[in-house]
């Protein structure tokens, strides 16, 4: 995958001849053994708490997945019975347009039917040249009735067939909905389960205090894994092919659409010191407003669980700038992916220590965390 990635990115051979691909493979395999191994550390040092806390995510992400697909194809599903009661709508209009005008046309045929010119129509004036007209008219007319019907017949069949279908379709239906119901209470529950922890760590004193401990070591973690990482984007070309991220300092754009709900400095309830970020909740439950959006031209640097800030990415905006998106649901990138602006990069969610559906976001300018306000406009 990353091999594809680097050969999709170099421009001309000479390119590819003056670089040492072998040396840039070697060195990505390098990256993911260094942060597989910190994270692996991690999840020693955090102990049963850090187990039972992951346990917990992984429960309640595996719920939400399925809830997420079953609520797809409820949907989709839902769009074809919709699609077909639309046209069974239609077919019906159709029938009765039909009927009609074969029943008008039929009351028409009957009241000149069998009837030739009589004496009274000639003294009368009545032109007999008319007369094979009036034949001619009847026999066309009476084709036409019979193409009518044959309409009439073809969407009447047509009709019944689509009325099996959607018999068996609103069955379907029915179905995934009990199914996307059950699957809701299954995740709610995962999630109920997740917050009573949460609750527990926030009362309980012995669990606070082994909590407090696991902090310090997340911490610690984390710099280790962000050592070293602002000073080497992974070898590409795309790195010299963006504009320095400083010149947009302050115009950049928030990764999330919501409402800051934890300042840059502030104490937080999953925090051992102030917070290096800020917690955002997004503006709407709905999927497209907890999506996270990548702010620059950049690189994944890391995208996995990491301890109290569950599903974690790490983006690297070259010039030293950093930005550590955590508490997703879902990571839609994997490390050394680059990503565009605007490009979804996650999913805000519920994961680590936090009860509700977040978005922590770190900005860290060569090393050293900065309040994202005075970079995002």
């Amino acid at each position: 995958m990353v091999l594809l990635s680097l050969m999709m990115l170099v421009p001309n051979h000479q390119a590819w001849a003056a670089r040492d691909i072998h040396a840039e493979i070697d060195q990505v395999r390098q990256e993911r053994a260094r942060l597989a191994q910190v994270r692996k550390s991690l999840n020693q040092e955090l102990g049963v708490l850090g187990k039972d806390l992951h346990t917990l995510d992984l429960a309640l992400l595996a719920a939400s997945k399925a809830f997420d697909d079953a609520n797809k194809q409820w949907k989709i599903a839902d769009a074809k019975v919709q699609g077909l009661e639309q046209k069974q709508k239609q077919l019906k209009a159709t029938i009765k347009t039909l009927q009609k005008h074969m029943q008008k046309e039929a009351d028409a045929a009957w009241r000149r039917a069998n009837r030739q010119p009589s004496l009274l129509d000639i003294l009368t004036g009545e032109d007999v040249t008319e007369i094979p007209h009036r034949q001619f008219m009847l026999r066309y007319m009476l084709q036409e009735q019979q193409k009518e019907r044959q309409q009439w017949l073809g969407a009447l069949e047509e009709l019944r067939l689509l009325e099996k279908k959607l018999v068996l379709e609103q069955a379907h239906l029915a179905h995934l909905r009990d199914e996307k119901k059950a699957l809701q209470r299954t995740a709610s529950a995962r999630l109920k389960a997740k917050q009573a922890m949460a609750r527990k760590l926030r009362h309980d004193v012995r669990l606070k205090q082994q909590r407090d401990k696991a902090l310090a070591k997340q911490e610690k973690a984390l710099f280790q894994l962000l050592d070293g990482l602002s000073n080497a984007l992974l070898s590409s070309d795309k790195r010299v092919q963006h504009a320095s991220v400083r010149q947009l300092k302050g115009k950049l754009s928030w990764p999330i659409q919501g409402r800051i709900v934890a300042k840059f400095g502030s104490k937080a309830s999953y925090q051992r010191s102030k917070l290096r970020g800020v917690r955002i909740a997004p503006s709407a439950k709905n999927d497209r407003a907890k999506q996270v959006k990548a702010m620059a031209v950049g690189q994944v640097r890391y995208a996995d669980w990491f301890g109290g800030f569950g599903l974690m990415m790490i983006v690297e905006y070259g010039d030293g700038v950093m930005a550590i998106y955590a508490h997703n649901d879902a990571l839609y990138k994997q490390l050394g992916d680059w990503v565009e602006p605007g490009e979804v990069l996650a999913e805000a969610g519920s994961t680590g220590w936090i009860e509700k559906t977040r978005l922590y976001f770190e900005l860290r300018d060569k090393g050293v965390a900065v309040n994202p306000a005075r970079w995002c406009r």
